[in-house]
C-alpha cells in the first residue's frame, strides 16, 4: 500500500501571483512563467498582454493583464478563446463587430476569427484567458508585423490623439439593433437569447452540478465555461469525469480534495483536475464561493 509519505506529491493548485517562475515541484500542468506573451519586448511583440499560462492536455488557461488603453493587434489562431473579465472593460473587434466586455462577463472568440482585444481607458484590464490546445496561447498578427501593441486614442503610439473615457467609447459605438450582430459577449446575469441574433456559443442558463453547486454554462466548439456558485457550509462531493477541468476562484475560497489530498484554493487561484482524477470541491469560510469552471467538450459539463 502506498502511503502519502511514499507518494510523489503533484501540484494541482496554482497561485498566479507566485508564477513569476516555474515551480520546482512536479506539476499537473505545464507552467509558462509570467511574461509578455507575444514577444520579448513591447516593441517586438503584437500585444501588451502579460501573464502566466498553464497548459493541460486539452485546455490552456492564463491570468492575463493589459495596461489601460493598450492591447492586441488584429490576429487570429486555430483554437477558440474565452475571456472572463476579472477587472476593467475589454473592447475588441471580432469579425468586424465592435464589442465591449465589462467585469464579470465572458467574451467568446471562435477559432480562426480575426479579432483584437484591448483594455478600455479607465483602468487596467485583468482577464482569465481560456483556449483549447489546438494552438498555443498566442496567435500571429494578421499583417505579419511584430511592431508593438494596439493602442486606443490617447495612449502609446496614438498619444497625440484626444483620449476618450470608456463611457465615451461605448457611446460612440452607437446603438445595438437586434438582428445585426452576432452575440460574442455573455453576461451571466442575463443569458436569455436576443431575438434575431445568432450566438457564437450555446447557452445553458442553469446547470445543477454536484450538490451545493449551480450556475450557467456557455459551450463553444471545444470548451465549456461555467460560472458556478458553491454555497458556504456545503460538503465535499467526490466525483470524476472523462474531461479535463480548470477551476478559477473569483470570490471566496474553495476547499478541494484531489487525488487523495486536500488543498485550499484562494481568490484568483486555479485548481487543475486532469481527466479521470477523483476530486471534490466545496466553499469554505464565511461566504459562498464563486468560480469559473472550464472543461473540454469531450464530455458534458459536470459542475
Amino acid at each position: 500500500m502506498t502511503t502519502l509519505a511514499q507518494k510523489t506529491r503533484i501540484q494541482y493548485v496554482y497561485d498566479f501571483t507566485a508564477l513569476d517562475r516555474v515551480p520546482e515541484s512536479q506539476t499537473s500542468a505545464k507552467v509558462a512563467a509570467k511574461r509578455l506573451l507575444s514577444g520579448p519586448t513591447l516593441q517586438t511583440g503584437k500585444s501588451s498582454t502579460v501573464g502566466a499560462a498553464l497548459t493541460g492536455e486539452h485546455i490552456i488557461v492564463a491570468l492575463a493583464g493589459q495596461s489601460r488603453g493598450s492591447g492586441a493587434k488584429a490576429h487570429t489562431h486555430p483554437n477558440e478563446q474565452f475571456n472572463y473579465i476579472v477587472q476593467g472593460v475589454m473592447t475588441g473587434d471580432i469579425a468586424g463587430e465592435l464589442v465591449f466586455a465589462p467585469k464579470g462577463t465572458l467574451m467568446h472568440t471562435p477559432a480562426r476569427v480575426v479579432h483584437t482585444g484591448l483594455a478600455c481607458p479607465d483602468e487596467d484590464l485583468i482577464f482569465l484567458a481560456v483556449k483549447d490546445t489546438r494552438h498555443g496561447i498566442v496567435g500571429p498578427p494578421v499583417d505579419g508585423k511584430y511592431d508593438g501593441p494596439n493602442y486606443l486614442p490617447g495612449f502609446g503610439t496614438r498619444a497625440g490623439e484626444p483620449m476618450k473615457s470608456t463611457a465615451g467609447l461605448m457611446a460612440d459605438s452607437g446603438r445595438d439593433p437586434a438582428g445585426v450582430k452576432t452575440r460574442y459577449i455573455y453576461d451571466f446575469a442575463h443569458l436569455a437569447e436576443k431575438p434575431g441574433r445568432v450566438s457564437s456559443a450555446m447557452v445553458t442558463p442553469q446547470v445543477n452540478g454536484t450538490p451545493g453547486s449551480t450556475g450557467p454554462v456557455v459551450t463553444g466548439e471545444m470548451l465549456h465555461v461555467g460560472l458556478l456558485r458553491y454555497a458556504r457550509g456545503g460538503g465535499l462531493q467526490r466525483h470524476s469525469h472523462p474531461n479535463e477541468q480548470f477551476t478559477f476562484v473569483v470570490e471566496g475560497m474553495v476547499r478541494a480534495e484531489i487525488d487523495g489530498e486536500e488543498a485550499l484554493v484562494g481568490k484568483h487561484c486555479v485548481l487543475h483536475v486532469p481527466a479521470g482524477v477523483p476530486h471534490a470541491l466545496a466553499a469554505t469560510g464565511e461566504q459562498d464561493a464563486l468560480v469559473v469552471t472550464v472543461q473540454d467538450t469531450r464530455h458534458g459539463f459536470v459542475g
